[in-house]
């Protein structure tokens, strides 16, 4: 039988992930007050970028929340993803 393993606080991969989360909201901040300023050309790469920033992302949360049952952070990882894909056709349609 293995020894029990006892966790002290959280390892440092979470805390990584914690602040990428953090990082995602603020760029989604950054756009929503910034992107009407923006050239079309400034704002399509923003776009791009954000877009694949999120989707790695939302694929680290649901690897991360099913290996250790974390499932609180996939909510405001979705709610992110979701807003930047609004903000991206926001932009593009109107």
């Amino acid at each position: 039988m293995p020894a029990s393993y006892e966790r002290k606080g959280p390892d440092a991969l979470q805390k990584l992930f914690l602040y990428l989360i953090i990082f995602d909201w603020i760029i989604l901040i950054y756009l929503i007050v910034s992107i009407k300023d923006m050239s079309f050309q400034h704002g399509a790469m923003t776009s791009v970028a954000v877009a694949a920033f999120n989707l790695i992302l939302v694929n680290l949360c649901f690897r991360r929340a099913r290996r250790a049952e974390d499932g609180y952070q996939i909510y405001p990882v979705i709610i992110g993803a979701l807003l930047s894909f609004v903000l991206i056709a926001y932009y593009f349609f109107f």
